[in-house]
């Protein structure tokens, strides 16, 4: 099986077709090409963007809801008209720029390091710019010892299942996971479309001593001014770090052997989808379970989380993000110092062989002095 896939690759003999590679040069190339530094380090500074779009992707919607108590379809439409035209506008804008000024491999790798560290500027920001927890009794808050978040003192009598869950935000701005644990005995109907008005006689909302109300849904957040910057910041951090995309890429093309470079980018993709793209979303995930205070149960398992720490949301899941925009800044970095240490020893090269009066005392230098008789 092996000589006839080997046969197919090399046209039935063992040299390869129209000048290609023989299947069993395969492993030199790919250890000539992991052993080239700049190629490498590229390839691990696309890998962290990667991972960090991964995390975009998969959780920037979610982050939204429940950082600004957003619905689904809004987050996703924020995403969808901001955030990804943002990043198309950073790649474009990083070519249109190399292509104006031809640059050399540095200044290639100079661009890199300059939009990453110009992201991380304005990304680090992003990790003040949210909402706290609201207030969800039994859970987030307690006036008194109570016993938890289904039994409380003031619903002992209402013996509320385990189970419910149907949040109400009482007239005290305080959110219950449902109207049992609120003490609400009785509700008003829309008589036109049978929809819940709101819930009263609550024996645990209380304003000025008398029973307070309810009303169907949950309190959300109060942070809303912080939306807007938070957007435009995100948006800008977008396009600073995809400007590196397309002369990273120029970085691998011209660095790689010419009879290298596809066999090159198909082990970068390669990387990029097995270093980033499939363990990512599960890195992000399991940060974010972390921060989990209250879940849904399931034939005594976990299911779907009701309530996150919005601190802890906020900082695990933008840390990441901008822990991987710190790896790729730091693989430019040393790219760029790399590159620039090779041109100097190649201009250093060039000018010795350009003066022969400077090779020649070079050379005369090495030699040890006769001794005169």
């Amino acid at each position: 099986m092996l000589m006839a896939l080997g046969r197919l690759f090399t046209g039935g003999s063992g040299f390869p077709v129209q000048g290609g590679m023989n299947v069993t040069d395969f492993p030199v190339v790919l250890l000539r090409n992991l052993r080239h530094p700049v190629y490498l380090l590229v390839v691990l500074a696309q890998v962290n963007l990667s991972a960090m779009v991964a995390g975009l992707a998969t959780f920037m919607a979610k982050f939204l809801e429940r950082q600004f108590s957003l619905t689904a379809s809004l987050a996703n439409m924020v995403i969808g008209a901001v955030n990804i035209p943002g990043a198309m506008v950073g790649i474009v804008v990083g070519g249109a720029i190399l292509k104006r000024f031809q640059m050399s491999l540095r200044q290639c790798s100079a661009m890199c390091v300059l939009g990453m560290f110009l992201c991380l500027l304005l990304a680090f920001p992003l990790l003040f710019l949210g909402c706290p927890t609201q207030k969800v009794a039994g859970v987030t808050y307690s006036e008194s010892s109570d016993f938890g978040h289904h039994a409380m003192e003031c619903n002992l009598h209402c013996n509320c299942p385990e189970k419910a869950y149907n949040p109400i935000c009482g007239s005290n701005a305080i959110e219950y996971i449902s109207p049992c644990t609120a003490g609400c005995r009785a509700v008003n109907v829309n008589a036109d479309n049978n929809l819940v008005l709101n819930y009263t006689n609550c024996s645990c909302i209380s304003e000025n001593g008398l029973e307070g109300f309810a009303k169907p849904g949950t309190c959300g957040t109060s942070c809303s001014h912080l939306f807007l910057p938070f957007v435009v910041l995100s948006c800008l951090a977008g396009i600073l770090a995809s400007t590196s995309h397309t002369p990273s890429f120029m970085l691998i093309l011209r660095s790689i052997q010419p009879e290298d470079k596809s066999f090159a980018v198909g082990i970068q993709f390669m990387l990029l989808r097995v270093l980033a793209w499939m363990p990512g979303p599960v890195l992000y995930g399991s940060a974010i379970d972390t921060t989990c205070i209250l879940w849904e149960k399931k034939c005594d398992r976990k299911a779907a989380c009701r309530y996150y720490d919005n601190n802890l949301f906020r900082q695990r899941y933008l840390g990441l993000q901008f822990f991987f925009e710190v790896g790729a800044f730091l693989c430019f970095v040393t790219v760029y110092v790399i590159l620039r240490r090779q041109e100097k020893e190649a201009s250093n090269a060039a000018e010795t062989k350009a003066d022969p009066e400077k090779e020649k005392l070079a050379g005369n230098s090495t030699k040890s002095p006769e001794s005169k008789v």
